[in-house]
């Protein structure tokens, strides 16, 4: 897709409420290059960018959102009022109101009727507590967050619990996907997970034990990314990652499952950017070249020695 393309989807997804949701099918009809994976990815990567932006303006003004909830204002109304995600408000209002830390919130998003998930009591020190809220009252409210948990994560397709672990599993699947493709070619390969056993910190997906050349690049090491590569994303989650492995295992290839801006394509020449795994007319197994004699005869000479 050209830059030009892939900004006009930009501006859509910039413009549009934060809990309203996105009319797909409208745009997949409009940019049909685009597969409707690409453009939940662009979507997200938008949404994350605009909570980003907008997440210090109500950490700050949380006492106002809090009032509001206390007097009885539905936490959907707040959020479609003040166009910030339903789940992020509640978490903003759970910690302000139980005066409890960020971890705690999300086990009490993932599991709100867990025993031990919620306090017995409003704490007394709360602001629900001294504005005039009785103990009766505040153990009310507390069923009142359970409540409001579950639906706002329910709801919320764009920074609920559900949508994070829905992102990571679709990751460890087109790991998975890759790890079948280059198993199908021959390639021989350590993961990531073998790297890291050997003590190696930042690691691609997958490195080669034998090169493999794709449209006549030499190709080391390859990494699996469930998402669309833009400017922004190749900038800030790519471009220098992608710099240390060529500088530790050489020139690679990065796989983008939802689509890359085509301009980026040719940024790095020891970067290849790619939105699928090549065919197999595109691939060419490398020979395995080894120093003329085996282990047995390199140990014999040294016992020579």
């Amino acid at each position: 897709m050209k830059l030009v393309e892939y900004q006009r989807v930009k501006s859509v997804f910039a413009s549009l409420p934060m809990n309203a949701p996105p009319p797909m099918h409208l745009l997949a009809a409009q940019f049909p290059e685009l597969s409707l994976d690409a453009l939940f990815s662009i979507y997200g990567q938008e949404f994350s960018r605009k909570l980003r932006q907008t997440h210090g303006k109500f950490v700050r003004s949380i006492e106002s959102l809090e009032k509001r909830y206390l007097h009885g204002e539905d936490v959907f109304d707040i959020a479609m009022n003040v166009d910030f995600p339903a789940c992020q408000l509640m978490r903003l209002i759970i910690e302000s109101v139980l005066k409890v830390n960020h971890k705690s919130v999300g086990k009490m998003l993932k599991h709100p009727y867990d025993g031990n998930a919620f306090p017995s009591e409003v704490p007394e020190d709360s602001r629900a507590m001294t504005s005039g809220l009785n103990s009766n009252k505040g153990k009310k409210l507390i069923e009142r967050l359970k409540v409001d948990c579950e639906r706002v994560v329910a709801w919320d397709f764009g920074a609920s619990p559900a949508t994070e672990r829905s992102r990571r599993e679709a990751g460890l699947e087109y790991e998975k996907i890759l790890e079948d493709a280059l198993t199908d070619i021959g390639a021989q390969f350590e993961t990531e997970t073998d790297l890291r056993a050997e003590g190696a910190s930042r690691t691609p997906d997958v490195r080669l034990k034998v090169p493999i050349s794709v449209l006549g690049r030499t190709i080391h090491w390859i990494d699996s990314k469930a998402s669309f590569c833009d400017p922004q994303v190749h900038e800030e989650s790519g471009s220098k990652q992608f710099r240390a492995y060529v500088n530790r295992f050489g020139s690679g290839m990065v796989i983008y499952w939802h689509g890359v801006v085509d301009e980026l394509r040719e940024v790095d020449p020891n970067v290849l950017l790619v939105e699928k795994f090549p065919d197999r007319k595109e691939i060419v197994m490398l020979p395995k070249y080894d120093d003329g004699f085996d282990d047995d005869e390199e140990e014999d000479e040294e016992t020579d020695v």
